[in-house]
């Protein structure tokens, strides 16, 4: 196939090992991001005059909004929560408590993808590559935003995700904290947690937005 010569040539300068890890990651993010009918035929039937508030509550709550294929699947339970909440059925504690729990779930779901405890060959060599064209501005945002310097094997994923936006001529990202900036954020503390603690431990990590059930 030319375009698959032409990309190991240019992309990965002849490097096939490198090529075919980083095509099967593509493959499985993109299954990953792939939306089922039923969460698309359950999030048009069930209480769907709450759709746009229950995703304002995991917005706020986590800082940013995963794509619709991780918090699809959590949504009805959510908007029946807000419903119970605003008719008076669930107190303000019982309510809080339940979609704090449940928005953490989408949060791991989210984070599934960054929970490998080494980071593959061909990340650490993207990471490089990346660092080479960009210098340290991702892990220096990070920084800024953290207030500490993170270790590398916390920030990797997230300095990656965030070179993948400035590399797109169409994304500039401004000096203040971006739903962009949350999601790496939360990416450096799920993987401290989970590299220091273990995976129940990052888990049950605290989120990183404001909660309010507005």
């Amino acid at each position: 196939m030319e375009w698959r010569e032409k990309t190991i040539q240019n992309v990965f300068g002849g490097d096939e090992k490198r090529f075919e890890q980083a095509y099967q990651e593509a493959v499985k993010e993109a299954i990953s991001e792939a939306i089922s009918w039923k969460d698309l035929a359950l999030n048009a039937t069930v209480l769907p005059d709450w759709e746009s508030a229950t995703k304002d509550l995991i917005e706020r709550r986590l800082g940013y909004l995963p794509h619709p294929a991780v918090s699809l699947p959590f949504e009805p339970y959510l908007r029946a929560l807000l419903q119970q909440y605003h008719q008076g059925v669930l107190s303000s504690e019982a309510f809080t408590h339940e979609a704090e729990a449940h928005i953490q779930l989408i949060r791991n779901a989210d984070m599934a993808h960054y929970a490998s405890t080494e980071a593959a060959p061909h990340f650490v060599q993207s990471y490089q590559k990346m660092v080479e064209i960009f210098g340290l501005k991702a892990k220096e945002r990070l920084t800024r935003f953290l207030g500490y310097e993170p270790r590398l094997e916390h920030s990797l994923m997230a300095e990656l995700w965030l070179y993948d936006l400035m590399i797109r001529d169409t994304i500039r990202l401004p000096a203040h904290l971006t739903a962009v900036d949350f999601k790496a954020l939360t990416i450096v503390r799920y993987r401290e947690h989970l590299l220091t603690q273990g995976q129940a431990a990052a888990d049950v990590s605290p989120l990183l937005g404001v909660f309010s059930a507005v």
